[in-house]
């Protein structure tokens, strides 16, 4: 659960269970609470395979676009707190390739358990934990916001956080931006990785597998031929896995917070806005930035694709 929401941390989550907030509503699709949900979402089967693994799901991809071979890429939350059961289900699958998305010190504290099946673990690190309240907040300001949750105290976090100047719909934003902007070589390196044949089955993961895993997704899908839709759909999909907790957060914390909890329609699109600024085109974005040329785009769809022609 700490792994999912993002700026709340494991021991404020863990009173909100006991802290009376509202208790979550048992149709996402149609909810009235302001959480993003995906176009078709009563089309959107949520599986969830993996007991201890609340995002673990492959590419949410429409019927009439281009399919993919099945069980061939997964995107997921990170993989620590697996169970031995859990590990034989991933193995079962015969996963070869773990990409985890994480900085160092996320590994170090959260490592991932072992799947027998995985010959290739690389960690290509795009920015800290979006959960590191540090990068979002002074700390004096952070510690204030702990005992005002606990005693439901929301309008008056509002207000602390408006009196330091503490956005943090424009810092995700920005951080969106940044995935775009600041990590192109991680990006192109898991990109390369695609090449290879014997690279999978794949699972590519942050910690909550929403924003690093988001944007790496959305690339992933734009290359293979999927609409900026289509990626919108998939984004907002964890918002349908997360949706339990994702709802007592929304449904009854802080407005200020929002933004941290869940995935946004307007977080994904700044990144792929910067990089129609920056690039001209995603196209241009993948061939001049990526250096995925287009042979080595064919090799990809022939990799994932059903009919890559």
């Amino acid at each position: 659960m700490r792994k999912i929401i993002g700026l709340a941390t494991a021991t404020m989550i863990g009173s909100l269970m006991t802290a009376g907030l509202a208790m979550a509503e048992t149709s996402p699709c149609e909810t009235t609470l302001p959480i993003d949900i995906p176009s078709n979402c009563d089309a959107i089967k949520v599986v969830k395979p993996i007991e201890n693994l609340e995002n673990f799901r492959a590419l949410t991809t429409p019927q009439n676009g281009p399919a993919l071979k099945p069980q061939m890429v997964f995107r997921s939350d990170q993989l620590d707190s697996l169970t031995e059961a859990d590990q034989e289900k991933l193995s079962a699958l015969g996963i070869e390739t773990i990409v985890d998305l994480r900085a160092p010190d996320e590994l170090d504290k959260h490592p991932n358990k072992h799947i027998s099946s995985v010959d290739f673990n690389i960690n290509l690190p795009i920015g800290s934990d979006p959960a590191d309240i540090a990068k979002i907040m002074p700390l004096e300001v952070a510690s204030q916001i702990r005992p005002l949750w606990f005693s439901g105290k929301f309008d008056e976090i509002d207000q602390l956080l408006k009196d330091h100047n503490v956005d943090i719909y424009h810092t995700r934003i920005d951080r969106y931006k940044d995935f775009a902007r600041k990590f192109t070589p991680q990006i192109s390196r898991f990109m390369h990785v695609l090449l290879e044949e014997h690279n999978y089955p794949l699972v590519f993961h942050c910690a909550g597998g929403k924003d690093r895993t988001g944007y790496v997704a959305a690339v992933l899908m734009l290359s293979l031929g999927f609409s900026e839709e289509d990626v919108m759909r998939d984004y907002l999909t964890t918002n349908l896995y997360t949706f339990e907790e994702l709802s007592k957060l929304v449904g009854s914390g802080p407005h200020s917070l929002r933004p941290a909890f869940g995935a946004h329609k307007e977080q994904i699109s700044a990144a792929l806005d910067a990089v129609k600024e920056d690039y001209g085109s995603f196209e241009n974005y993948r061939r001049d930035a990526l250096g995925i040329s287009d042979e080595e785009l064919a090799r990809i769809k022939k990799n994932l694709l059903v009919d890559p022609s």
